[in-house]
């Protein structure tokens, strides 16, 4: 494999793999409530689902391989900026069960899970080529 061919394969894979988790991101803030924070553990559930949002967000248009359309990259812009407008007050929160489920019961989640539920539907064809790059099996 020549230079050109390593980077463009790099460079491909960075992409496949920061996608990956943003998606993983996406399906965990699009979850009710109570999913949230089984899937967590119930720990840090607020604070985890608005960071791996946003940073697993940013690597996606960021990395150099991106074979989003400007259509999408703007959806994810939008989404990302509404989650990072989450109030702190309901980011930090006890570390207890109840205080968790309370938190993302905040009605600030409702349109964010809305929103992650269209995003994952415009994504449904880059999430199928990606799975395919990282052979990754769709249940």
């Amino acid at each position: 494999m020549n230079e050109p061919e390593k980077k463009d394969s790099m460079d491909e894979d960075a992409y496949a793999n920061a996608y990956y988790y943003f998606h993983g991101a996406l399906t965990a803030l699009a979850d009710d409530a109570e999913a949230q924070c089984e899937k967590t553990g119930n720990f840090n559930v607020a604070w985890e689902i608005k960071n791996d949002a946003l940073s697993n967000g940013h690597a996606v248009l960021n990395t150099v391989d991106a074979q989003l359309s400007e259509r999408q990259k703007d959806r994810i812009r939008q989404l990302l900026e509404n989650v990072a407008d989450i109030p702190d007050a309901v980011i930090n929160v006890p570390n207890s069960k109840a205080a968790h489920l309370q938190a993302m019961s905040d009605p600030c989640w409702v349109p964010l899970r809305a929103q992650a539920k269209q995003l994952i539907s415009i994504l449904g064809a880059e999430t199928d080529r990606v799975n395919a790059i990282l052979n990754v099996k769709r249940p």
